[in-house]
């Protein structure tokens, strides 16, 4: 498939690396792993309560966008809690099938894992040995040596290979993600960011270069990190709409025909890679990089709104 070009845009850092670095190092040492999210809030003096940014007020709480700001840190940590849930549980059914030798329904507990870690896989970034656990691919190591993760499940299942020793070392790496997940708060503009390099890599590596390399079933990860980012996006949206409703318009749109071009390309645990056109390719990877465009503008009007600390 042809490369597209890229349409310029500023890519907003997101401090997830830093987070799950400091949270490690908070388990280790007991130490409390809350973090505020790059806001302040006074508690003594005629400014107790004020939302602050960059040494810029930017409401009180019981204000429309501080409430609203609020929500969104809520409503992510709670979605980002039910998709490491959901993975651990995937694994959990994955192990028991293959352990009791059901390896066409192990199968479909592989697809349904590997959806389930796209949708938290950009926050494990900070984490690139935990990471390597849960999703290496064989190009990542050297050739002859062994690697792990939803990878090797996926080729034992496929291909053939010891799926018992590899789900059971997955299944005790899984809530070591969670844990650690646990503890996450990210602002508004944090959430709108890691939505954007969710769509930016659907388009710069699952859809040009499918991860499946076994069973040849790359739409799941195409389908699983668009659908994310399409959450992600919902939790900031209330907010958004106060700030720029004519932008996060454009975004609801755009998702909207994502969607309904993801869903044309077929059935993502069926459909294999082969089936999809570069036709098609090209034509999702141009919406997909319009939509990632607009949101990064959505994401820069989001920047003055925090949450004061990092609620629980």
């Amino acid at each position: 498939m042809t490369r597209r070009a890229h349409t310029h845009r500023t890519r907003l850092a997101v401090p997830v690396a830093v987070v799950l670095i400091a949270l490690s190092a908070a388990a280790c040492s007991g130490a409390s792993a809350t973090r505020p999210t790059g806001t302040s809030h006074p508690t003594v003096g005629p400014e107790a309560g004020v939302t602050s940014h960059y040494g810029r007020v930017v409401g009180r709480p019981g204000q429309p966008t501080t409430l609203a700001a609020e929500a969104a840190t809520r409503s992510y940590a709670v979605q980002v809690q039910a998709a490491t849930a959901a993975f651990v549980a995937s694994i959990g059914a994955l192990r028991a099938d293959i352990a009791g030798g059901n390896m066409a329904t192990a199968r479909t507990d592989e697809l349904d894992a590997q959806a389930d870690y796209d949708a938290f896989r950009d926050l494990e970034r900070g984490n690139s040995v935990n990471a390597s656990t849960l999703d290496e691919l064989d190009t990542d190591v050297v050739p002859g040596e062994t690697f792990g993760g939803l990878h090797a499940v996926e080729r034992d299942l496929w291909s053939g290979g010891p799926a018992a020793a590899d789900a059971a070392a997955l299944a005790a790496q899984a809530p070591v993600a969670q844990y650690l997940l646990s503890h996450l708060r990210l602002g508004p503009e944090a959430i709108a960011s890691v939505a954007v390099d969710q769509l930016d890599w659907v388009v710069d590596t699952a859809l040009p270069y499918s991860q499946e390399l076994s069973s040849h079933l790359g739409l799941v990860d195409v389908a699983g990190t668009v659908d994310a980012a399409r959450q992600a996006f919902g939790d900031v949206a209330p907010l958004a709409r106060l700030v720029a409703p004519g932008l996060t318009a454009t975004v609801t749109s755009d998702l909207a025909t994502l969607e309904v071009d993801v869903t044309a390309l077929g059935p993502p645990r069926t459909t294999p890679d082969i089936s999809v056109t570069p036709a098609q390719r090209l034509a999702v990877s141009q919406q997909l990089d319009a939509t990632a465009s607009t949101l990064a503008r959505l994401t820069a009007e989001l920047t003055p709104y925090g949450t004061a600390g990092a609620p629980s």
